[in-house]
């Protein structure tokens, strides 16, 4: 087993993937999870069909407006895996999403971005959450 299969193994992020499988097989979510690495945001995107990446920065401040925000949403739909990649320890993801600015959000249905908007606007994110 690689390292890096062994990490995720091990980690928080499988632990939850694992135990938030309902009857139906449809996961639930209710948090927000941290991507840490480039494997981390790669099985992200694999462990459920709809799901919104929130790229931030410590030190911005439209960021620390909109994260309260995006963790309601996150308990708002469970259906949705909401992933948070902060983009001075993860930069192999800012690179990868053609990140230029904080917050930027990527919406994904299937492993397929299917939006990105940068912003602090909270109609716009709740907007697109709902279109996935």
């Amino acid at each position: 087993m690689s390292v890096s299969m062994h990490r995720f193994l091990s980690s928080p992020l499988h632990r939850r993937a694992a135990q938030q499988l309902t009857t139906s097989n449809q996961q639930r979510w209710t948090s927000v999870i941290t991507l840490s690495d480039a494997d981390a945001v790669d099985k992200f995107r694999t462990i459920n069909s709809k799901s919104v990446m929130y790229f931030t920065a410590t030190w911005c401040p439209p960021c620390k407006m909109i994260a309260p925000i995006y963790t309601e949403l996150a308990t708002k739909y469970p259906d949705v895996a909401f992933g948070k990649v902060d983009v001075d320890e993860n930069q192999d993801a800012a690179v990868e999403f053609q990140i230029q600015a904080v917050p930027t959000f990527v919406f994904s249905k299937n492993k397929e971005s299917v939006n990105k908007f940068s912003g602090a606007d909270k109609d716009q994110l709740e907007k697109l959450v709902q279109e996935l």
